[in-house]
């Protein structure tokens, strides 16, 4: 059983430092690049769990980050046979690798001795809901973002 899923947390919606920029409208999430949108908004508690082993248990991360990370592992996986969703904010990884039509997890630190796994199918659907449901979260709270370029290149790398 595969869970990935977030929590949307309005406090930590816009970076430390920009709550007045913020508030006085200067902030258009229309034109923000992709890497302002990857890693300076939007860190909400990610939940990632592989069966009962956590990788992520409500920690704190860039949700439009994760889930562009998430979109480049499908990409990588059936071809290459492996991926990797890493962190910008620290050195923690968490490996694939597709043997037949399993997909182990495995991480850089705090692994389990057997490798969780589940089906291809079922992470592709996990990862596709979660980016659709990311990408839903953030256009219903700001709609302005909805026709920012970064979603539009995310919704296309991911195939949804």
């Amino acid at each position: 059983m595969l869970k990935i899923a977030f929590t949307h947390d309005s406090e930590r919606d816009i970076p430390a430092g920009a709550e007045s920029a913020w508030q006085a409208g200067r902030i258009d999430l229309a034109t923000q690049s992709a890497t302002n949108l990857r890693y300076g908004y939007f860190a909400y508690p990610v939940d990632f769990r592989v069966g009962p082993h956590a990788f992520l248990s409500a920690s704190p991360t860039p949700l439009v980050d994760i889930m562009f990370t998430l979109a480049y592992s499908l990409q990588e996986l059936q071809p290459k046979g492996s991926a990797e969703i890493d962190f910008t904010e620290n050195s923690y990884v968490i490996r694939l690798s597709l043997d037949g039509d399993q997909v182990k997890f495995t991480s850089s630190h705090g692994a389990p001795p057997t490798a969780p796994q589940c089906s291809f199918g079922e992470y592709v659907t996990a990862v596709h809901t979660f980016i659709t449901d990311g990408i839903e979260c953030l256009v219903n709270h700001y709609p302005a973002i909805g026709s920012n370029p970064a979603l539009r290149e995310l919704r296309e790398l991911a195939g949804i």
